[in-house]
């Protein structure tokens, strides 16, 4: 019984990881007809999630968003990295920094 008490715990820790699925780095080409609007930018947003469920799409959206309202008249980020943080609990925060562009006409 023991055994299998040990055996069931070193399951749950290793299913408890921060690190979910299998993420790569992926580097799209981006159309040449962008046009840069200044520096980095970064925007940022927290929610809530329950029973470790973040919505993080939701928390994504809404820190690009962010990021590109600081920067009137830009459409999209370049170069963009994502940052997760989270408590084992209740909030979760998402933070997006990139560079701010906009297409040419």
């Amino acid at each position: 019984m023991k055994k299998i008490l040990s055996i069931l715990a070193v399951l749950f820790f290793i299913n408890c990881t921060n690190h979910w699925g299998n993420f790569k780095k992926y580097s799209l080409k981006a159309p040449e007809n962008l046009e840069v609007l200044g520096g980095e930018v970064s925007g940022k947003s927290c929610g809530f999630s329950w029973f470790f469920q973040g919505w993080y799409s939701q928390n994504l959206a809404e820190a690009t968003r962010d990021a590109l309202s600081k920067v009137p008249g830009a459409t999209g980020l370049k170069d963009a990295s994502v940052e997760g943080d989270h408590s084992q609990v209740l909030i979760v925060c998402m933070k997006i920094t990139g560079i701010p562009v906009k297409e040419k006409e």
